[in-house]
């Protein structure tokens, strides 16, 4: 009962603190109590501090049921390892013992534990046997020779330092899973009472913790505080597996050792007894676990640093659009396949029209003219000449007119006039025209039916990408596709035309293909048909 009652107040000790609550008292007095509004929020705000120290202290802490078996190790047991069992008096070395206990975690490696284990361990040795194994009879005569056994009851209150191996071991691995073993050590102390009995007859040898050792006839143990008692040095492995945030389950495998010999009630001075504890249990947490960051080992921290890193240098030089920019400069990450882009991903715009090149129908119009949405300057009487450069601005549509948009009389045109109509352009090696001369090409058609008189030199032109034959061939194509059209399309003879083939000989950009800056849309305006008009 005294045990119990110990076990109950160390408890209650260990706890007292972290589960006190305030209590307050009813107030059944009719008076009214005026309280400063600047008073109530202090005493709030200090309840508020009050309680969150106290969920600080008392958070990360377990509570820890286990229940197990002891196993004796000391003078009187029968094997060195294996537990004995006597079928006469139905006695097995194996005894029950009950632990409960708190862990605090300090830290992602050690925790503190305090425990109260209450349980009994035994041995038997049936004979005699070795050298230095003697009987140790406090009284003579009391040994019948048959053997002897002893059962201990023991009350044990331990603290303990534990260290978190998986943690530990897990320093430059990967993090640990569910799974956590724990290496502890510690010290304790042990209250017990022993009996000493022989195996055949059950008659007592000794007891040892009994108010009377000789003949307890009762078996009346002394008073807890006056029970022999010994100093208990711990170590051992628990593993945990955590099934939710709150509980998890538990098996404990823990030596006890005491620098004595008193625990089998046999004195052999060699003061080695010692016994195991093996137990499963539950582990349920208390007050909730601090939000803390995971788990981290060092390894992982580096490896996630060195991977922040590349990822930063993967970003620092992705480029999506293959456009020669990375995209964490990219001012325009999208940039189809191909189109040349300067310094910042930004199409190029030669002529700064707000029109891309690529998208570009006319990409060298005057700085500051007004265009459409294709780049192509404003002609308001459609003679071909670019309203900024037009200086007559309303011709009447059809007029022949020279590079300034002045009218020219047709009467007075020869080989050698400055007269102006508008060229065609192409795309890389093709002779295909595309919907962006459409307007040019009409053009060209309204001159040819106000002038009947006139006719066209159609003169096609390469850039020098290619051999000097493709080129010629290519060119010739071009004005052919471009009379061709004239003819199918607005219905003028094409015995009007002349088709002439410069290929790459009189180019109007200069730039080299070998060059290793060249850029496509310089070459751009090599690639077209001129009109000359001849009588």
């Amino acid at each position: 009962m005294n045990k119990f009652f110990l076990l109950f107040f160390s408890l209650l000790l260990c706890n007292i603190h972290s589960s006190s609550q305030d209590t307050t008292q009813s107030n059944y007095t009719h008076y009214n109590i005026l309280i400063k509004e600047s008073n109530q929020n202090e005493s709030n705000s200090n309840k508020k501090i009050i309680s969150e120290n106290c969920k600080s202290l008392c958070s990360n802490t377990d509570f820890h049921i286990l229940i197990g078996a002891t196993q004796f190790f000391g003078d009187i047991k029968q094997y060195d390892h294996l537990p004995a069992y006597e079928e006469s008096i139905n006695f097995w070395e194996i005894k029950s013992a009950l632990e409960l206990s708190f862990r605090k975690k300090i830290n992602q490696l050690f925790s503190l534990q305090t425990s109260v284990i209450i349980g009994k361990f035994g041995g038997l040795k049936r004979e005699k046997e070795g050298s230095n194994y003697e009987v140790d009879e406090q009284y003579p005569g009391y040994y019948e020779g048959n053997g002897e056994y002893f059962v201990t009851d023991f009350t044990e209150f331990d603290a303990q330092l534990l260290l978190n191996l998986s943690n530990t071991l897990h320093l430059y691995t990967s993090s640990p899973n569910n799974y956590t073993i724990y290496l502890k050590g510690g010290i304790g102390l042990n209250f017990f009472n022993s009996i000493n009995k022989n195996i055949e007859s059950g008659n007592l040898i000794y007891a040892y913790g009994y108010r009377d050792e000789l003949f307890p006839s009762e078996y009346v143990k002394k008073d807890f505080w006056d029970q022999p008692r010994e100093t208990v040095y711990i170590y051992g492995f628990i593993t945990e597996y955590e099934i939710n945030d709150k509980l998890s389950l538990l098996m404990d495998i823990t030596k006890r050792k005491a620098n004595t010999d008193f625990w089998d009630s046999h004195d052999n001075k060699s003061k080695q007894d010692n016994f195991n504890f093996y137990s499963v249990g539950v582990s349920y947490n208390i007050w909730g676990k601090t939000e803390k960051e995971e788990w981290m080992s060092p390894l992982e921290g580096l490896q996630e640093d060195i991977n922040s890193h590349q990822a930063n240098i993967e970003w620092l030089s992705e480029d999506k659009d293959n456009d020669g920019v990375s995209d964490a400069f990219d001012k325009e990450p999208n940039t189809p396949m191909g189109v040349s882009v300067d310094g910042s991903g930004s199409s190029l715009d030669v002529d700064m029209d707000n029109v891309p090149d690529y998208l570009d129908s006319d990409p060298f119009s005057s700085r500051g003219a007004i265009v459409d949405v294709n780049g192509v300057e404003f002609d308001t009487d459609n003679d071909g000449i670019p309203d900024s450069k037009d200086l007559e601005s309303n011709t009447e549509i059809g007029s022949i007119v020279n590079q300034y948009g002045i009218s020219v009389s047709s009467s007075g045109i020869g080989t050698n006039s400055e007269s102006y109509l508008p060229s065609v352009y192409f795309e890389l090696g093709s002779y295909y025209i595309n919907n962006s001369n459409l307007k040019r090409l009409a053009t060209i058609a309204i001159v040819m039916k106000n002038n009947p008189n006139i006719k066209l030199n159609v003169i096609g032109n390469a850039d020098k990408i290619g051999t000097s034959a493709h080129n010629k061939k290519l060119a010739l194509n071009r004005a052919n596709e471009v009379i061709n059209f004239l003819s199918r399309n607005f219905d003028i003879d094409k015995n009007r035309f002349t088709a002439i083939s410069n290929g790459e000989e009189k180019p109007l950009s200069k730039d080299e293909v070998s060059s290793e800056f060249l850029n496509i849309n310089t070459l751009s305006i090599n690639r077209r048909v001129d009109f000359q008009i001849i009588r």
